[in-house]
């Protein structure tokens, strides 16, 4: 090796014997490309170097996930004379794999609640979206950019408008009883001293060990429990106001009978109360499936119900009616069904549309809605899980609508 004696000789023996040495080149070093990675910003140059020895640019370091980072360019040369090297650039790092999107949940058992939409994320460029109250089949997340993403599972679907079910059945303790079969036809029993009457209807082959549905409807001013229990006027359509044909025997039917014909004596709560503590001593009920149903005076009663004791009620179907003083205590969630003819003289459809927003505001339902059926019912959307709310109007007067037990039974028995 020839050694020159100038100050610039002295630096090309160093820089030819760390050639030698480490293969490395002099002046600035040259940074190493980024990896795949997300969108990585390129590797800064490296500044020229000052006064000293030049160095090895160092490697380029991890960038942030998404597409690949450029390489970093080359730093400058250091001059010469005694100079450091220039720092490398640094180089974009592999992109982060994608989260597994969240399922998105179905309903409660029964049918379908409202389903989630599948929530599947990306990578670092963005997070993926969650799963809604839609009642369509969750979509599947897409797979986030870079090496690893992978997608999200698929929501399950839910259905429109419909409420998951009440759970397993939780039978009364009139289950399993030796005694003799129950009867149908006129009873009376006493509800905080005075006597009342009521109709009950059993299903033929009643089965002590099954749990049945409870149904109480409610008769108007001008009716009776006769007439509810007969299927006369106001809805020819059958007894229970069309719903009991449709049952196929899976349901116990009352029909409470009113003092005076009015259902706004302070008895009335107390009497339904007595009933229905008779019936889980003496029959087989599911405890969880109790429902309500009446036309106009007798809607006034299933409202009022529905409003105090949604803990005792499943769900309650009136038809034409309005609030009691114009107000509805309690918080509880309880499924609603509902209708009202456009041309009510007797209770203005105000007052019905009322009593189902009260409703809607305590399932947390939204004032979207979208076509129901029969036509010219609606569901309305974002209902909490299992308490949809689904309303009726219909070209008629005061009236029970013409559907009434196909619409209610369909109603009821998805619970």
């Amino acid at each position: 090796m020839i050694v020159a004696r100038t100050s610039n000789g002295r630096y090309r023996v160093w820089c030819f014997s760390l050639l030698a040495i480490a293969g490395v080149a002099c002046g600035g070093g040259a940074s190493t490309s980024g990896t795949g990675g997300g969108p990585g910003s390129a590797g800064t140059g490296g500044n020229v170097g000052s006064t000293g020895s030049g160095g090895a640019g160092t490697a380029g370091s991890a960038g942030e996930a998404g597409t690949s980072g450029n390489a970093g360019t080359v730093g400058s040369t250091g001059t010469a004379g005694a100079g450091n090297g220039g720092s490398a650039g640094n180089g974009g790092n592999g992109g982060n794999g994608g989260n597994i999107g969240s399922t998105g949940s179905a309903g409660a058992s029964g049918s379908a609640g409202t389903g989630g939409n599948a929530a599947g994320r990306g990578g670092a460029t963005g997070a993926g979206g969650r799963g809604g109250s839609t009642s369509t089949a969750g979509t599947t997340g897409t797979a986030g950019s870079g090496a690893g993403g992978r997608g999200g599972t698929t929501g399950s679907a839910g259905s429109t408008g419909t409420g998951g079910g009440a759970g397993a059945a939780m039978p009364s303790a009139g289950c399993g009883t030796a005694s003799a079969a129950p009867m149908s036809g006129h009873f009376t029993i006493d509800a905080s001293g005075t006597m009342r009457e009521y109709i009950i209807k059993i299903p033929t082959g009643y089965d002590r060990n099954h749990p049945y549905r409870l149904i109480v409807a409610f008769h108007g001013r001008m009716y009776d429990a006769a007439s509810v229990d007969a299927g006369g006027a106001p809805s020819p359509s059958g007894p229970y106001y069309g719903i009991e044909p449709l049952s196929g025997g899976s349901a116990i039917f009352v029909a409470a009978q009113a003092l005076s014909t009015s259902w706004t004596n302070a008895n009335d709560i107390p009497y339904v109360n007595a009933m229905i503590a008779r019936f889980k001593t003496d029959l087989c009920i599911d405890q969880r499936r109790i429902f309500a149903t009446g036309f106009s005076m007798g809607a006034i009663q299933t409202i009022a119900l529905g409003c105090a004791e949604a803990d005792v009620f499943r769900a309650i179907a009136p038809m034409s009616g309005s609030l009691n003083g114009g107000t509805c205590s309690g918080t509880q969630q309880l499924a609603y069904w509902g209708s009202h003819g456009t041309n009510d003289p007797t209770i203005n459809i105000s007052m019905g549309r009322a009593v189902r927003d009260a409703f809607r505001t305590r399932n947390h339902c939204t004032t979207t809605t979208v076509a129901g059926s029969p036509s010219g019912c609606v569901n309305y959307q974002g209902c909490d899980a299992g308490y949809p709310v689904v309303w009726c109007e219909f070209d008629g007067v005061h009236e029970p609508p013409p559907y009434s037990g196909s619409a209610i039974w369909a109603f009821l028995s998805q619970f």
